[in-house]
C-alpha cells in the first residue's frame, strides 16, 4: 500500500481525493503513526539520560564528578591514567541513567502519538473547511490524509539511524581506533527525515491540486501553508516542552546527576 501511495499517478490521486476514510485507511494511518511515535521516543532517549563529566569537579554544575542520583551507569571513560595536559573542562567520563532513558522513551512516544493524532485531525478539519459548498459536506480527501502517512516511513528509518548514536558517544569517550561519528548519524538521518517530510508535503500539494476547480484555490492554499506550520508547532511543543519538563521531574525523582 505504501508503494501504491508513493508512486501514485495524477489519475490515481484524483481517485483517492474522492475516497472517504474507512476502517482500512484508519488502520493504515494507525500503524504508521505507531511506528513514527515509537521512533520519536527512541530518538529522544538518545539525547536525554546521557551525562558527560569533566576532569574536575570545580567546573561541574553539580560540584561532583560522581552521580548523586539513582540508577546511573558508568558507560565509558577516557583511557587512564589521564595526561597531565588534560584540561579541567575536558570530558573524561560518560554516564547513562537507565531509568531516565526508560521514562523519556515511554513519555516521548506517548506524547508524540497524541500530537501526531492531533496533527491528522487538524489537517482533516482544515481540508474539510477549505472545500467550498457543496463539496464541504462530501468528506473529500479524508482517506487521502490517512494514506499520506505512508511518507512517514522514511522519517522512521532516519530516526532509527539516530538510535545508534550512543555508539559514537561510547567510542569517542573510550577513544576506540574507529567508531561511527555522531555527525555522520545526524547527517544521514537529517537527509532521510527531511526527504520524507518534503515528499509528504509535496504529495499533499498534489492532492490539493486534485480538488474541483471551484474550490481548488482554498484547498491548495491550505495544503501549501498548513502542513509545514502545523508540523513546526507540534514539533516544537513536543521537543522543547518535554525537554523542559524532564528537568524538574528528574530532580523530584532523585534521578538527576
Amino acid at each position: 500500500m505504501c508503494e501504491w501511495v508513493w508512486f501514485a499517478s495524477t489519475e490515481r490521486l484524483k481517485h483517492l481525493a474522492l475516497m472517504r476514510s474507512s476502517a482500512a485507511s484508519r488502520r493504515f494511518a494507525l500503524n504508521n503513526t505507531l511506528l513514527l511515535g515509537i521512533s520519536l521516543g527512541l530518538f529522544l532517549a538518545t539525547e536525554v539520560g546521557w551525562r558527560w563529566v569533566s576532569n574536575s569537579a570545580v567546573v561541574e554544575p553539580s560540584g561532583s564528578t560522581q552521580p548523586r542520583g539513582y540508577y546511573w551507569y558508568h558507560a565509558a571513560s577516557a583511557p587512564r591514567p589521564l595526561s597531565a595536559e588534560t584540561a579541567a573542562e575536558s570530558p573524561v567520563d560518560l554516564w547513562w541513567n537507565t531509568i531516565q532513558a526508560l521514562i523519556v522513551f515511554v513519555s516521548g512516544s506517548a506524547v508524540a502519538l497524541l500530537l501526531l493524532w492531533m496533527l491528522l485531525r487538524v489537517l482533516r478539519h482544515g481540508v474539510g473547511r477549505a472545500h467550498r459548498a457543496p463539496y464541504d459536506a462530501e468528506r473529500r480527501m479524508t482517506a487521502a490524509l490517512h494514506y499520506c502517512t505512508a511518507w512517514w516511513l522514511p522519517v522512521v528509518v532516519g530516526l532509527l539511524v539516530l538510535g545508534f548514536r550512543p555508539l559514537s558517544y561510547v567510542g569517542a569517550m573510550s577513544e576506540w581506533s574507529w567508531y561511527p561519528p555522531k555527525h555522520g548519524f545526524e547527517l544521514a538521518a537529517g537527509v532521510v527525515c527531511g526527504l520524507g517530510a518534503i515528499l509528504w508535503w509535496f504529495w499533499l500539494i498534489r492532492m490539493g491540486a486534485a480538488a474541483p476547480a471551484k474550490t481548488r484555490g482554498p484547498v491548495l492554499f491550505y495544503v501549501c501553508v498548513g502542513p509545514p506550520v502545523l508540523l513546526g508547532i507540534f514539533g516544537t511543543v513536543w521537543y522543547v516542552g518535554l525537554r523542559l519538563g524532564y528537568v524538574p521531574l528528574f530532580e523530584a525523582l532523585r534521578l538527576a546527576f
